[in-house]
């Protein structure tokens, strides 16, 4: 018999939870470490998947490596049914999940490629994350641009070492600095 290889697409397609191609949506947003930005996500009620990759730059072919990203941000795209939670729950939910005020980086992570960015697609998506950003956000709006996904270790990397990943995410105070800005 011979053995057949599914991409991460072709799986998403046939999982019993992906939306039908009707209703399924992609969004985009940086915030930091990948590795939180798709953990704090994948939890959502109708999000079904959560890629972690770069996007917002212009380096072509950004690969996890030493300086091979370019001037690109660690990015999550949001794959989700817009039935079950909408693009201005994502953009909230981002919001509350990032360091608003902090725009060179994140928490103990800094420098461009970490720091905070909303992309959209249409007018009407801009519109939403300018209307919902907080009174004193410095994260950028932009318009969505090439998605580089991340090799597959780091996907899901909360999951595959998750003591190392909740060290990491302790280590750089992301969670106290999100209570203290969210009034937690």
């Amino acid at each position: 018999m011979k053995n057949i290889t599914f991409t991460t697409a072709a799986l998403f397609f046939f999982s019993s939870m992906a939306p039908t191609a009707a209703t399924a949506e992609t969004f985009t947003y940086s915030g930091g470490c990948f590795w939180c930005t798709e953990a704090d996500t994948e939890k959502l009620n109708g999000v079904n998947e959560v890629i972690s990759g770069f996007t917002g730059g212009t380096t072509a072919s950004p690969r996890y490596e030493p300086g091979e990203w370019g001037d690109h941000r660690e990015a999550a795209q949001v794959i989700y049914d817009p039935e079950i939670i909408t693009y201005e729950k994502l953009v909230r939910h981002v919001y509350a999940t990032i360091d608003y005020e902090d725009g060179e980086g994140q928490f103990c992570d800094r420098g461009r490629s970490y720091s905070p960015a909303i992309y959209y697609k249409t007018d009407a998506e801009r519109l939403i994350a300018e209307r919902l950003a907080p009174k004193n956000s410095v994260v950028p709006i932009e318009p969505e641009s090439v998605f580089y996904p991340v090799r597959e270790e780091h996907q899901d990397f909360y999951k595959k070492r998750s003591l190392k990943y909740k060290y990491y995410r302790f280590s750089c105070g992301r969670d106290s600095r999100l209570d203290a800005l969210n009034g937690n």
